[in-house]
This record gives structure tokens, sequence and C-alpha cells, in this order.
């Protein structure tokens, strides 16, 4: 990718056509990943390696696949935390845009470290601030992630979908019952108030990973994480 430094030495250098190039990566990572699943060790957390507040892989992977990222889309990646999915979401859609907004000081550094490990630096947009605040100040979004909303899970739903575009998508993950509960509602009142107009699914998604425990194999379960997608469509008038 090219920094802004390349392109001003490109505006004002020549080359001969014959040339040998040499490009030196800047960066605390050795790791280049060439398929969507990056392993959860390679992101710098706020916590030991593989862990602290990132989305992991499986679970990842589970959103993206939701998302469906494509070439021109607008994402919102709102509580991103340390980035594992703003990161994923934008290294493998380099024709969109995602823009992550997280609050908190030390995971927003974190998001910021992610985003030049990993080599997003052109259509990766960390923003500090809060949810809904900073996002009137945003490009307008059809593809939103919501992976924390500091207990303003219901009024940012109501906010985000009067704002969606037809054929917008919004994806919302849930660990807590509270905030599960909450979706479920929100499904529900969709269903009461939009009849064709939204389309709605749901699945969850429970790991359990091998260990080891006195020499033998053992499968550790990992929180279950609820996860709702909701698409607008267009009314039937038929």
């Amino acid at each position: 990718m090219k920094s802004e430094l390349t392109r001003q030495a490109k505006q004002t250098l020549s080359f001969d056509p014959l040339q040998v190039t040499i490009i030196k990566v800047i960066g605390q990572s050795k790791y280049l990943p060439s398929f969507p699943g990056i392993p959860d060790q390679h992101f710098i957390t706020d916590s030991e390696a593989g862990r602290g507040l990132i989305t992991k892989r499986e679970v990842r992977l589970a959103i993206l696949s939701l998302l469906q990222p494509a070439p021109g889309d607008i994402g919102w990646d709102i509580g991103a935390g340390c980035g594992g999915v703003a990161v994923e979401w934008a290294l493998w859609n380099p024709l969109g845009t995602v823009h992550a907004i997280e609050h908190h000081a030390i995971r927003f550094d974190c998001l910021q470290q992610n985003q030049q490990r990993f080599g997003v630096v052109d259509n990766l947009k960390p923003v500090n601030g809060r949810a809904p605040e900073v996002l009137s100040d945003l490009p307008a979004a059809n593809k939103i992630f919501i992976g924390g909303s500091d207990g303003e899970l219901p009024n940012l739903l109501e906010s985000l979908w009067e704002d969606l575009p037809l054929n917008g998508v919004i994806v919302a993950s849930a660990v807590m019952e509270t905030s599960r509960v909450q979706l479920i509602q929100f499904a529900q009142s969709m269903s009461d108030r939009t009849p064709n107009r939204c389309d709605v699914e749901t699945l969850q998604v429970a790991i359990s990973k091998g260990g080891q425990l006195a020499g033998q194999l053992l499968y550790r379960p990992s929180l279950t994480v609820t996860l709702f997608k909701f698409t607008k469509t267009v009314v039937n008038t038929s």
C-alpha cells in the first residue's frame, strides 16, 4: 500500500523503465495473512497474547460471513475493541472502507497498532469516541457491526435502523443475557412494525478448544456468542 510519502515521490521523481525497487516493510509483525481467520495471538491486545478485548477468530469469521463485505461498502464497527473484526474486515475487502469506533484509550491504542501491523492504513479508519455521538461525523454506512454499546443497544439499534439504506445490514453480537434479550426484542419489533422490510437471521456460536490437562486432551468451552443479522429489504408491494 502506498504511503503519502510514496505518492509524493511518484509525483516529483522520474524512474528509468529498467529499475530495481527495494521495499522496506515497517512494523512489528512477521506474520502476513493469506486467508481469512487470523490467529488471535497475532493481534496486539490489552492482555496476554491471544486474549484481551478482541472478537475471537471463530466468531470473527461468522460475523464477516454475515456482513458479506463487498467493494464500495462503507462499514462501521461500533465498539471495535482492539480491532479484531475491523482489521480482518478491512484486510479482505480493500475496496471498501471500515470506520472502527472505540472510546477506551488503551483499546483504541491497540486498534491503531493493529491497523499498522496488518497494513490496513488506507481503508481502516480508527475513530476515538462513543456511538452514537461520533457517528454523525462519519460517511453513512451500509454495513454495520455492533460489538459493544455500553448499555445503549436498544436505542442504538433504533437510530441505526432508521438511517440504514435499503439492502443495508446490521450485525450485532451478544454474550450477556441482557444484550441477547434486547436483540430478540428488536427482532420481534421489526417483525411487528415493518413487515416485509426486515430480514432477520440469527445463530449462536459455541466453541470448545482442545487443550491439555494432566497430559490428556481436554476441550474447554468458550462463552456462547449470539449473533443477529438485520437486513433492510425492499417492501413487497405485490
